[in-house]
């Protein structure tokens, strides 16, 4: 039965899958609005650390609101038309009305909390805090596996859409040469949430979210925890990002002996251009049989061919993953193994002893996708983090930080998290496990 078929069956039923959504920034707001507005399912709570926002966001979709901040106030869940909104999303996680969680919040720790309670609760995430999965993704990917519950990245977002076109590819036989989006904003990696409030503001956005948008974070974020799912690999630091129109991504994306840019085969990577707000895929086959389909079906004449998608919806598609996982059990993407990729934290001004590291989209630092292993061999950190972490002494503008560089904030789950992941990957290195 189709996914529409089985969501208009549950609605006459009677028994739509009620999800909670964490955070209600501008991706938070989009998922209840269009959650709100499909057969079969009911927002049962919104969660945002100001309440006000979470209301708003219910409100905005037509939702009537109650504060509850504790479970034994949940069952106010169970009645249709009330959306409860709450400072404290822990609860929901295990409440039995709630089916599933979605979290939009952006923030690397809140998404490690989340994804070890949900896990712990047998209870499906669906993330599109991308942000927490590239840096504790895989370890949260292998302990879901374990407890045979869902983790997963939401559809919609440039990575879960490129991971579905490389799963297409390679069922089909082909091979994957590269798989690129198209970024969406100017790039200028000076940019801070203050440098850009002006037009955070126009747009309605979040400053600090614009800011990681402008400044590259989000982009390497994005493509390095796609390489986690993928296999794929990040070719150069912070890979190429060339000035590429979609009528040159043949020959720019492939390998330099055949007049690209790519020193390897099989990686991810971005480009800017009027590509945006698509992604693309390019990818090569030695059948002949199907070269010849190729060419009949005016897709190219080879040797490399382009699959281009011009469109992402972001929060319009996630709530399709909540679907999958509730029914199917489906993952739309997670990390397979222990990861290829790692997103580190760059300078964005002179830094000093005691500067406290105010995170992604912040003042300090930004995003830069590399590869795993010059990841270890330069000791740099992982840009998850930094939030709260303080400085141990000078670093100019522009340089990697590294763990000599800056003392973390013990406290937070994402460091605890990550240093499990960490010797969790040390382990499966020493068994022979470590690499695809």
């Amino acid at each position: 039965m189709r996914l529409l078929e089985r969501l208009n069956a549950l609605e006459r039923d009677g028994q739509p899958i009620r999800v909670a959504v964490v955070g209600a920034g501008q991706m938070g707001r989009g998922l209840v609005r269009q959650i709100a507005g499909l057969p079969g399912m009911r927002v049962a709570a919104v969660s945002d650390l100001v309440l006000p926002r979470a209301m708003d966001a219910a409100a905005q979709a037509g939702l009537r609101t109650e504060v509850v901040e504790q479970a034994a106030d949940g069952a106010r869940l169970l009645h249709d038309g009330w959306v409860a909104a709450t400072t404290e999303p822990d609860w929901l996680i295990t409440h039995p009305a709630i089916a599933a969680v979605l979290d939009a919040t952006g923030d690397p720790d809140t998404g490690a909390r989340l994804g070890l309670a949900a896990i712990a609760a047998r209870k499906p995430l669906i993330t599109m805090n991308v942000e927490a999965d590239v840096t504790v993704g895989p370890i949260l990917a292998s302990l879901a596996r374990d407890a045979g519950v869902v983790y997963t990245l939401a559809a919609g977002d440039e990575p879960s859409v490129l991971c579905e076109m490389v799963d297409w590819a390679r069922l089909l036989g082909f091979e994957v040469v590269c798989a690129g989006k198209g970024k969406n904003n100017r790039l200028d990696p000076t940019a801070t949430a203050q440098s850009v409030a002006q037009e955070a503001a126009a747009r309605g956005m979040s400053p600090r979210m614009l800011a990681a948008f402008i400044d590259g974070t989000k982009t390497m974020v994005e493509m390095a925890a796609l390489a986690n799912a993928t296999g794929l690999r990040v070719d150069t630091p912070g890979m190429h990002g060339p000035r590429s129109d979609l009528a040159d991504l043949l020959r720019t994306f492939v390998p330099r002996n055949d007049g690209g840019i790519l020193h390897q085969r099989g990686v991810v990577e971005y480009a800017i251009g009027d590509v945006a707000p698509g992604v693309f895929l390019i990818a090569s086959t030695e059948s002949e049989p199907a070269r010849r389909d190729l060419a009949y079906l005016k897709v190219g004449e080879g040797p490399y061919y382009l699959f281009h998608r011009p469109f992402h919806l972001a929060s319009l598609e996630a709530p399709l993953s909540a679907v999958r996982a509730v029914l199917h059990g489906e993952v739309t993407m997670a990390s397979e193994g222990v990861p290829v990729a790692d997103c580190v934290a760059v300078a964005k001004r002179d830094l000093e002893p005691d500067d406290v590291l105010d995170g992604i989209g912040g003042e300090t630092v930004h995003g830069l996708a590399d590869d795993v292993q010059r990841v270890a061999r330069q000791g740099a950190v992982p840009i998850g983090l930094v939030g709260g972490a303080r400085m141990l002494r000078h670093v100019t503008s522009g340089s990697l930080l590294t763990r000599d560089d800056v003392a973390f904030d013990e406290s937070a789950t994402i460091v605890q998290l990550r240093r499990r992941q960490d010797e969790w990957v040390l382990r499966h290195r020493a068994a022979g496990m470590a690499t695809r």
